[in-house]
């Protein structure tokens, strides 16, 4: 398959608007998933999106730049091997998350230099602030978003201009080993993310939860949905159990105050 001039335009566009969407308008923040949908729907294959998508979303929920940290864009990751999956016409999708993921580890560099560049910015801003040239201090605002659309745009131009050829020599050249390899990482990946996202919840407290969860989806066969409706209805149940533990000594407390006030 092959990438006309309008499916190379909206792509850029896209990935363009996605990055300056994270730190503006954040009408689709993280919703890797629906990128590498529309993506998919671009190229004629939404499926193919849904899959990279879905996976990659996974991937990245522990993942978060706190703090002022810079972390990979997965969102990127995502597009690029929804692009690979698609144009290589390859059920495998490990070949385009690995790319995919290394070019969301050149994000970290990327938006590290974007901070840098935003500190010169805000300089700028605060200069035209003082001599009280507001509509020159409001214009330089877009100066952040024109960098963050050409660091989302850029990239992906550049995989979507010369990324079919160069994939093509790389799977030629690729041992079969090396992609086997490929292929575990990429079921490893998304383990890796939940596992990061269970270091923020308190598994200790509720270990019991994650064997019964466990037992439902290993053992049970059960989907995430049916899972996810039992430990709904688990939370609520145990936080009515919660809260009328927390209202009893109350009732008793007040009840002891009662006696002590008669007997006197």
């Amino acid at each position: 398959m092959s990438v006309n001039v309008v499916q190379f335009v909206l792509i850029v566009l896209l990935a363009g608007f996605r990055a300056a969407d994270q730190y503006s308008t954040q009408l689709f923040p993280f919703q890797h998933a629906l990128m590498c949908w529309l993506v998919g729907i671009i190229l004629g294959d939404p499926n193919t999106g849904l899959v990279v998508g879905g996976t990659i979303q996974l991937m990245s929920m522990g993942a978060a730049g706190l703090g002022g940290s810079s972390a990979p864009d997965y969102g990127m990751a995502g597009m690029v091997a929804t692009v690979l999956a698609c144009v290589t016409g390859s059920s495998d999708i490990s070949v385009g998350l690995a790319v995919g993921v290394a070019v969301a580890m050149l994000y970290v560099q990327l938006d590290v230099i974007f901070k840098i560049y935003n500190s010169w910015v805000f300089k700028v801003i605060r200069g035209y602030c003082v001599k009280r040239e507001y509509s020159k201090m409001l214009a330089s605002f877009f100066l952040s978003h024109v960098y963050l659309f050409l660091q989302g745009a850029l990239p992906m131009a550049l995989v979507l201009a010369f990324g079919q050829g160069a994939i093509d020599s790389v799977l030629a050249i690729m041992p079969e080993w090396f992609t086997t390899g490929l292929s575990v990482a990429a079921g490893i990946l998304p383990v890796t993310g939940f596992a990061m996202l269970l270091t923020f919840m308190p598994v200790n407290k509720f270990y019991a939860f994650l064997i019964v969860g466990y037992v439902l989806s290993a053992y049970l066969g059960l989907t995430v949905l049916p899972v996810a409706l039992l430990g709904g209805a688990a939370a609520v149940e145990y936080f009515r159990l919660k809260s009328s533990e927390g209202a009893a000594p109350a009732v008793a407390t007040s009840t002891a105050n009662g006696g002590e006030l008669e007997d006197e």
